[in-house]
């Protein structure tokens, strides 16, 4: 076993230079038809370029270039500046969005594995703007330039685009505090791929089922796909606390959610607690998961058929960084792994 903590060992350097080019060799040989048809389509959808290159921090904050499918407009980057992601910025085109909920994006990253810039496994990249304005000042931050980026980010796999950084700092600092070996590495290295691959195939078969029957899988006029939900409650703070109504989620997107409930609610303003269950593929075990929400009713509807209630579409915002990520995770189910 060939363990390090925070850093590389002796033991472990020497391999991991050969393992990371071997594999990122292998693997984007394998990938090359990939590349063409990607590279086709992305070319054809605007006519701009195939691919994204941007400034990243590497190893002891040493800059280099990243590369990636372009899944943004044009330009971009100079209309993101400071930003985090979101789909609120509309910046992401019709297969870029595709190619992001896929992480294929992220392919020609293997280059840059090649090139000794990254490695397979390992906290996520950096942009400089990002680093000088939002993520220096976090606690520890700087921890995850100990070693080399990686291609897959231990944060990456368990939380959404747009986390608050402060909470994937606190996953990827977790991972490089934990004694981790070789095999650690292959294993979740080829986990990843196949999670990474059943997305692709279920997207896939999403957008040529849209082609096929004329129905699109989401309206292009909204700013994200609504996920529709199940056994998913809405609790309703009342005044003062008191008297809490409950509802039913039906579907919740970036900005509003839609719920049900057999009461009115007399209030405009109010806290939502969105709570819901969900069965752990590892253990099986169903698992609780809460999101607090302060939010605006911006429509009310009260049904025709008797006695059914209220549905009240919410303009909402997370009351705090780990609730966003709770939204984000469990609700909007943006995560490579729930």
């Amino acid at each position: 076993m060939f363990r390090f903590r925070a850093g590389y060992s002796k033991a472990f350097s020497w391999l991991n230079k050969p393992f990371n080019f071997f594999f990122a060799l292998f693997f984007l040989l394998l990938s090359l038809p990939m590349f063409l048809v990607i590279g086709l389509i992305v070319k054809l959808q605007d006519g701009g370029p195939v691919f994204y290159k941007g400034v990243r921090l590497g190893k002891n904050k040493k800059p280099y270039m990243m590369y990636k499918f372009r899944t943004l407009v044009p330009d971009a980057e100079s209309k993101v500046g400071a930003q985090l992601m979101s789909p609120k910025l509309r910046l992401e085109t019709k297969f870029g969005k595709f190619l992001r909920d896929t992480r294929i994006d992220e392919l020609p990253q293997l280059i840059n594995v090649l090139k000794g810039d990254m490695d397979f496994i390992g906290p996520r990249p950096e942009r400089p703007i990002i680093y000088e304005q939002i993520c220096k000042y976090i606690r520890n931050y700087d921890k995850r330039f100990t070693v080399k980026p990686g291609l897959i980010g231990y944060s990456q796999l368990f939380t959404p685009h747009s986390t608050p950084k402060e909470i994937r700092a606190f996953i990827d600092n977790h991972f490089l505090d934990m004694s981790q070996n070789l095999i650690f590495e292959v294993g979740l290295m080829f986990y990843t791929m196949i999670v990474v691959l059943q997305k692709l195939v279920t997207k896939t078969i999403k957008v040529v089922f849209s082609l096929i029957s004329g129905k699109s899988v989401h309206d292009n006029k909204r700013i994200s796909e609504r996920i529709e939900h199940e056994k998913t409650k809405v609790i309703v703070a009342g005044p003062d606390n008191k008297d809490a109504v409950e509802g039913v989620l039906i579907n919740i997107n970036h900005e509003a959610f839609l719920f049900k409930t057999h009461n009115k609610i007399n209030q405009d303003n109010a806290l939502f607690e969105l709570v819901t269950e969900y069965r752990t593929k590892a253990t099986r075990r169903v698992k609780r998961k809460i999101a607090v929400c302060g939010g605006k009713i911006f429509k009310e509807v009260k049904s025709d058929e008797q006695n059914d209630g209220y549905s009240y579409i919410v303009k909402y915002k997370p009351v705090s960084p780990l609730n966003f990520y709770m939204i984000h995770q469990y609700f909007l189910q943006e995560s490579i792994v729930l």
